[in-house]
């Protein structure tokens, strides 16, 4: 079964194309952190550019470039890493149950997998 996006392409391995080049350069690069956070974020947006939701994906691709960037740059500045992970960890786990809490109600039904 073959499920279809909105402008009737099929689903593809977009995000996985996209997520296992970003572990390949996170290999060849040796910047795991907050290299990471940038894998999690460019594959989610390439998936969602794909989708045809062109804004929303480079949003995501622009807020997880920020977030890595600011990372990085807070690393630079001696802060430890592991409280800065932390911190990024529990920031986004409060914007994933805001929105879960007090967004527009149930997701559409294109927005979730294998829903037809």
């Amino acid at each position: 079964m073959s499920a279809t996006t909105r402008r009737g392409r099929k689903r593809s391995g977009v995000s996985f194309g996209v997520f296992l080049i970003c572990l390949g350069v996170l290999l060849v690069t040796k910047w795991w952190w907050p290299g990471i956070i940038l894998a999690l974020g460019l594959p989610a947006g390439a998936e969602m550019i794909f989708r045809g939701k062109t804004v929303a994906g480079i949003g995501v691709i622009v807020v997880f470039t920020a977030l890595t960037l600011g990372v990085a740059a807070l690393g630079a500045i001696d802060i430890s890493g592991t409280s800065v992970g932390a911190m990024v960890l529990i920031v986004l786990g409060g914007i994933v149950l805001v929105k879960v809490f007090f967004g527009g109600g149930e997701p559409a039904a294109e927005d979730v997998p294998g829903a037809e």
